[in-house]
């Protein structure tokens, strides 16, 4: 990634929710500064507090290239301190950077991670407050054998409370904060890791799953107890005649245009556990 303006990601109906960044970054509603490291972190597992120490040491590039640690921009530019951050999985809009700038979202670090035994699909609901008929947002379900890439927002608490609201539109309690309690999530540099394809899919009429063998992460896993992610809490996902849209195989307009009819949903809580 280079230095650029976070207006450089556009959100599209069209394309979302990717394409998104590949590497670490932090913004503010101008500029998009990339985060680098010569070493990812070592180990099978990272707590919360060893991966914020382990960010707070990336270093920010800039036009000139690199400038300082991360823990010295967040100090200069009078934004909470790595510490005092929460663990937040992003894997919709909340994940891009034109929409981060949007809503006034400034100085939080956001990182690439590998999400295993779940997937991003669409919730059953459009929020038509910019475009019609609407835009389908991003939640997670279980797939068992499934691995892809998103990312994790490092945010303080009064940022993933703006980033709730957004989703809410400042009035309902569709989105709730929840922790989960299947699937792993990994820190991890492979940029170019792929999920797998809808031939690698079987479906036995009630459950899909992927046999094949998952490539092996690449970095430490955390611990799914200290990471928060908002999940939609009303209709709940997309039912697909019995299967689940996911995002890597129906991007959002192929989604609504191809897939989509009201009124059919699988209940949230049956296609995901959380703590």
């Amino acid at each position: 990634m280079k230095v650029g303006s976070p207006r450089g990601w556009p959100y599209s109906a069209s394309s979302s929710p990717d394409p998104l960044p590949k590497s670490a970054w932090v913004q503010d509603l101008r500029v998009m500064y990339p985060l680098t490291n010569d070493a990812s972190p070592e180990g099978d597992e990272i707590s919360a507090a060893d991966l914020l120490t382990w960010v707070g040491g990336l270093t920010v590039i800039d036009k000139e290239g690199p400038a300082s640690d991360l823990n010295a921009w967040l100090t200069a530019n009078n934004a909470t301190a790595i510490a005092e951050r929460r663990l937040f999985l992003v894997v919709g809009e909340l994940a891009n950077p034109y929409r981060l700038a949007d809503i006034g979202i400034t100085g939080m670090p956001i990182i690439p991670v590998r999400i295993d035994g779940l997937t991003r699909t669409w919730i059953d609901s459009l929020d038509s407050r910019e475009v019609q008929p609407g835009v389908h947002h991003v939640t997670l379900a279980r797939t068992e054998g499934w691995w892809e890439r998103t990312l994790l927002a490092l945010p303080d608490t009064g940022q993933m409370r703006k980033m709730t609201a957004w989703l809410n539109a400042g009035s309902t309690t569709d989105w709730r904060w929840c922790r989960l309690a299947e699937g792993s999530i990994h820190i991890t540099p492979d940029e170019n890791l792929q999920a797998p394809t809808q031939d690698m899919l079987v479906w036995d009429g009630d459950v899909e799953r992927v046999e094949e063998a998952a490539p092996s992460p690449l970095g430490p896993a955390l611990n799914l107890s200290e990471v928060t992610v908002p999940l939609f809490t009303r209709q709940g996902i997309y039912d697909h005649r019995g299967r689940i849209a996911r995002c890597v195989h129906f991007p959002q307009r192929k989604f609504h245009h191809d897939l989509y009819r009201r009124g059919s949903a699988k209940p949230w809580d049956s296609v995901i556990s959380t703590q």
